[in-house]
């Protein structure tokens, strides 16, 4: 891993999420870029400076979001990890996703909400916007992980083909955090397999990766997303990963799976797109 990308909105969320990179920077020997968006409909980057100029609320909101987002790096920088900063205009998911591309970045760190957040909210726009869009791994945090955390995964799947090379990209982030994986199968009453199908299932996925330490478990629950929860916080999982796709026929779980976990679960949720 080389490069984590952790957007900053200044909310106690997105300061999780930095503090969360930092622990996974100094552990992987990644550097960090932090990126804050000013909100705006326009075109920014194509606008003239004379055009720009007539935005002077714009450009004001755009030096101070630069002042502010250095001041907060330097106020929770850890040792030597390389972090750098950047602000751009625009909508904010597009931004995170754009210099995500821009940078080849390796892993997005990101809050589970954003400053606007209220209790009676689901999850941030940005964050379900970015799940759904992002071709790198997307790590979503309510609560700062320490290096404990990273130790155990579970990893619910269906374990079907559609999904493998969405683990795969997975995997790289995995390797990184010399992770214990654990393979979780939810046996719902709506998708049930008998004990010896589900565990060849998983025996299958798991061919290919011999590289990582992974543990097969089937679980029984009548929800799937109640079961990954249950599961992961019985069994003292440090995160929950899940490879979501946003299109029906796929052999794998929709990324509402991805949200709901992330809203009835404290745990840190890293998600990948089955494209």
């Amino acid at each position: 891993m080389k490069r984590i990308i952790v957007p900053v909105d200044f909310s106690k969320y997105s300061e999780n999420a930095f503090l969360t990179a930092l622990k996974i920077a100094d552990k992987t020997n990644s550097s960090i870029t932090c990126v804050n968006a000013v909100p705006s409909h326009l075109d920014w980057k194509k606008l003239s400076q004379a055009k720009k100029a007539e935005h002077p609320n714009i450009l004001d909101a755009e030096a101070e979001a630069k002042d502010k987002l250095k001041a907060f790096v330097l106020d929770h920088k850890l040792g030597g990890v390389p972090v750098e900063t950047y602000v751009e205009v625009g909508f904010p998911f597009q931004v995170i996703l754009d210099v995500s591309t821009m940078h080849n970045a390796d892993l997005i760190v990101i809050g589970a909400y954003g400053k606007e957040h209220t209790n009676e909210k689901f999850l941030g726009s940005n964050l379900q916007k970015v799940l759904r869009e992002s071709d790198c791994p997307v790590l979503a945090v309510k609560n700062a992980m320490d290096g404990n955390a990273l130790r155990k995964v579970a990893f619910a799947s269906m374990f079907d083909e559609d999904s493998r090379p969405a683990f795969t990209k997975m995997k790289a982030v995995l390797k990184d955090f010399k992770t214990s994986v654990h393979f979780l199968y939810v046996n719902t009453p709506s998708e049930f397999a008998n004990s010896a199908d589900a565990q060849s299932k998983m025996d299958k996925y798991a061919k290919g990766f011999e590289d990582l330490v992974i543990h097969k478990h089937i679980y029984n629950h009548k929800e799937t997303e109640n079961g990954i929860v249950e599961f992961a916080e019985s069994h003292k999982m440090g995160f929950i990963g899940i490879a979501s796709s946003n299109r029906k026929g796929k052999n794998s779980y929709m990324v509402g799976v991805t949200d709901t976990v992330l809203f009835k679960s404290e745990l840190p949720v890293l998600s990948v797109k089955v494209s």
